[in-house]
């Protein structure tokens, strides 16, 4: 007759006994609305305040968040430079050449970007007519605009200087699109006069 050996059952806490694991902590609310609030720019100051909120929260009790917290003033502080950004482009004034009108004056800020100003105050150009080009969305080619922008504006000098001739210390200057803004829908001719010194001081007289 055979006997079987069996090892001792083991004394002690088995697994089965073991506690469950600690619960873990919820992320900070404070954080999570941050984020959240930070992606309508509307929001911006709710996101801002929670933001700071969760970032002393979270490193007084240790609570995650922290990352959240900060993503969400990355992404405030981006708004706000861009909204600071357009801010100030608006209180210059400054607009693209193509969206003034005849009578406009203005000063060149760079090829296609002006601030417009009173006629009767210093200026660089004077708006006298704007033409529509013809075509279609297909852009037709820098030469070819050029060509007939200036084509159109000498013809609309003349119809501007009916009753007089132009003054000679004046020149004609002609704005057009180049392909980036006939895309973006600017089909149209800005004819302008400038001054020969550079600077205008008052209206044309026509």
């Amino acid at each position: 007759m055979s006997e079987s050996i069996l090892p001792p059952k083991p004394t002690g806490p088995s697994y089965q006994d073991a506690p469950p694991p600690p619960p873990q902590p919820k992320t900070n609310g404070f954080a999570i609305a941050s984020l959240i609030l930070a992606i309508p720019a509307l929001s911006l100051v709710l996101s801002i305040v929670f933001g700071f909120v969760a970032l002393v929260e979270t490193r007084r009790d240790g609570r995650p968040g922290k990352g959240l917290a900060i993503a969400g003033l990355s992404v405030s502080g981006a708004w706000l430079v861009v909204i600071a950004i357009a801010v100030a482009v608006t209180l210059s004034g400054s607009d693209s050449v193509f969206a003034v009108h005849k009578g406009d004056c203005f000063t060149t800020e760079s090829p296609t970007t002006i601030t417009r100003v009173a006629c009767d105050q210093p200026h660089g150009d004077e708006v006298y007519a704007v033409v529509a080009l013809p075509g279609g969305d297909t852009y037709p080619g820098e030469e070819t605009l050029a060509d007939l922008s200036r084509d159109y504006c000498t013809d609309e000098q003349d119809t501007f200087f009916v009753n007089t001739s132009p003054p000679t210390n004046l020149v004609m200057a002609v704005y057009y699109p180049h392909e980036a803004a006939w895309r973006g829908h600017d089909h149209s001719a800005v004819c302008t006069l400038e001054s020969e010194s550079g600077v205008l001081r008052n209206p044309v007289v026509h």
